[in-house]
């Protein structure tokens, strides 16, 4: 396995190592250290790359690790895949939040919206994909454009989701 230093949500080196795991997309790879998993860019990205679609299942279900697609489905892993299946087939599974993302989600598609090198956190906001969140929490991104509680969409308010831009899902608009 491949390794080098980890990077946290801001994208900063810090002194730990992490072993990387390789996903079906060559673009990124899951980060392992011992207090977390999470996408990082496993080489140079350009902004306006599509790195990788979400596949899974589709249910009507929220859920922790799910990503919403429209008004009333989600997309999931497979609830019967192996640890290994995750990693490589629904690496999506493993972006953080941001308010300050790396890429965003339009049609499934995950498209860098800024340039990326290897070992940078892969992250996208939440708010921008879920109308009301399985389970909201503090941010912890510590960026300028930090919302504080992530909850969903339906928790914004009108100058907030006017910020977001096209980045909003249109079933969010």
């Amino acid at each position: 396995m491949t390794t080098f230093p980890s990077t946290d949500s801001m994208n900063e080196t810090v002194t730990d190592r992490a072993t990387l795991l390789p996903c079906d997309c060559l673009l990124v790879a899951v980060s392992v250290t011992d207090d977390e998993s999470h996408l990082v860019a496993a080489t140079t990205i350009a902004k306006g790359t599509h790195l990788f679609k979400l596949n899974g299942v589709e249910t009507t279900t929220p859920t922790r690790f799910s990503v919403q697609l429209t008004h009333t489905s989600h997309l999931a892993p497979a609830p019967d895949a192996t640890e290994a299946e995750i990693v490589a087939r629904y690496g999506w599974r493993f972006m953080n939040h941001s308010c300050d993302p790396t890429t965003m989600i339009q049609n499934r598609e995950v498209i860098a919206i800024r340039d990326m090198q290897p070992g940078d956190a892969v992250t996208f906001d939440y708010n921008t994909t879920e109308y009301d969140m399985a389970e909201p929490f503090d941010c912890g991104c510590g960026t300028d454009a930090c919302i504080g509680l992530v909850r969903g969409a339906r928790h914004l308010t009108a100058e907030q989701r006017t910020r977001l831009g096209v980045r909003l899902a249109e079933y969010l608009r």
